[in-house]
């Protein structure tokens, strides 16, 4: 490679990065004039060698890759002694570079970090979650998801990059790592698997993502430490600092899926990327976001980064924030019999299912709201409280016991809470599966001077059925 790198089909605008085992250009690519990125091995680097070898299989594994929200390759090319990867241009910042960006003057001339608001921080997390619920449908692990590797576009767009050191299951020798002292930045992101050097699979990147939302969130890491090897231990034995505490009002949904994002053990955490982007999905709309992109550029536009809310506009707005498959709930149904009836011109019956409707809202039984009325992939959980208690599951107040009917809810992860006046709350976390039912037994820890066996007068929801 000469000093002025040349590439076959494109033009070098700028070096970005050089490193003794790999270098990034920004280039344009010719006839199309299309904005590219260029990762070449350096130039002291044999095509035959093993590091050489970490960009051929990086580009394997982005070649099976097709999503929006990673990062495309357009082609890989050798070239007598070189080895190049022509890949999609994100004009826009890193997150790490993003949350500089957004850093506000501190007493004392310092400076506070960089945090994002709920719905954006939500909105970046989900379009990750996105990104890695398509990697690991095929096999593929990210292995390093933190800040640095996640671009946010100008257009509001999230893209996952930087495959050099992904896992896929059907590979047996792991890759090595390019540009080692450029690139390792420590443990900070790692998951207590991988810092112990274990097998990582899925759930490893579910945990880094979880770090990465902890701190967009509240600007520190959950388990900074002074250094390296002391944040290891955090990482491994360590519970993060309450995440309420750094964030004023933070959602209740928000603050479970961090924590559930950060559980020790894997058998413990989210499962898998398509639960994950169902959870934040829910929570996205709990915050009132519609699409993400519009989020995100709004919020660079509020920051002063873009030069106005026009700026950066995609031409393709981003996927709705709805969940994956929605079931019949009784507002669609209903809507669906209205349109037929007015076809028909029965205003009289129009009139009366209304009503019905109306009757049937103000008449569940103890003010409960239905969590999902016809879930997908059904499960039961019964409750059996002494003396009584309110019942509140995934921050929704759903009925004060006794009462004997099961409560329909979708297979998977839910947080189960019971309040009573004079007992300190408690807590539980279920696993749900379709078909089958739960039974809790609960006993209220009541003050001494209570009493335990008088039912409650008025069996309406908590002032605050919030986690």
């Amino acid at each position: 490679m000469t000093e002025v790198a040349r590439f076959d089909g494109c033009e070098v605008v700028e070096r970005l990065h050089s490193g003794p085992l790999s270098e990034v250009y920004r280039a344009v690519q010719r006839p199309l004039g299309r904005s590219v990125l260029i990762k070449a091995i350096g130039a002291s680097i044999l095509p035959s060698s093993p590091f050489a070898a970490s960009l051929e299989r990086e580009a394997r594994l982005l070649a099976e890759l097709d999503h929006p929200n990673i990062v495309k390759l357009h082609d890989f090319v050798r070239r007598d002694e070189r080895m190049w990867m022509v890949l999609e241009h994100v004009d826009g910042w890193t997150l790490e570079e993003l949350l500089k960006k957004i850093e506000r003057p501190g007493p004392n001339g310092s400076k506070t970090a960089g945090r994002l608001d709920q719905g954006v921080a939500v909105s970046i997390a989900l379009e990750v979650a996105r990104a890695l619920a398509h990697a690991h449908e095929r096999g593929i692990s990210h292995r390093d998801v933190r800040p640095r590797n996640i671009v946010i576009a100008r257009s509001g767009n999230v893209k996952l990059t930087n495959f050099s050191v992904a896992s896929d299951e059907r590979m047996a020798t792991a890759p090595e790592l390019l540009d080692h002292g450029a690139s390792y930045v420590g443990p900070s992101y790692m998951s207590p698997e991988q810092i112990l050097g274990e097998p990582s699979d899925p759930r490893s990147d579910l945990f880094s993502l979880g770090v990465v939302l902890y701190e967009i969130l509240s600007g520190e890491r959950p388990f900074k430490a002074p250094d390296e090897r002391n944040e290891s231990l955090r990482i491994r034995g360590e519970a993060p600092p309450p995440l309420g505490r750094r964030v004023q009002e933070l959602s209740p949904s928000v603050e479970r899926i961090v924590a559930h994002c950060l559980e020790k053990m894997p058998s413990d955490r989210v499962q898998s990327a398509s639960e994950l982007l169902d959870t934040l999905q829910r929570a996205a709309r709990e915050l009132g976001v519609r699409e993400s992109a519009e989020t995100i550029r709004e919020a660079l536009a509020n920051a002063g980064l873009l030069r106005g809310r026009g700026e950066g506009r995609p031409s393709l707005r981003s996927a709705p924030i709805i969940p994956r498959s929605q079931p019949l709930t009784l507002s669609r149904a209903v809507s669906g019999l209205v349109a037929a009836l007015l076809l028909f011109g029965l205003g009289a019956v129009l009139i009366q299912l209304v009503s019905q409707r109306g009757e049937q809202r103000s008449g569940t039984q103890g003010g409960a709201a239905r969590l999902e009325l016809v879930p997908q992939t059904v499960a039961y959980l019964r409750v059996v409280v002494h003396p009584w208690a309110h019942v509140i599951v995934d921050g929704q107040f759903v009925d004060t016991t006794p009462f004997a009917r099961p409560i329909p809810l979708s297979a998977g992860t839910h947080f189960v809470r019971f309040e009573h006046p004079s007992a300190p709350a408690e807590r539980r976390t279920v696993k749900l599966v379709a078909g089958e039912t739960l039974l809790l037994d609960v006993n209220m820890k009541l003050a001494p001077s209570a009493d335990a066996g008088r039912e409650p007068l008025d069996a309406g929801p908590p002032e605050d059925a919030s986690p």
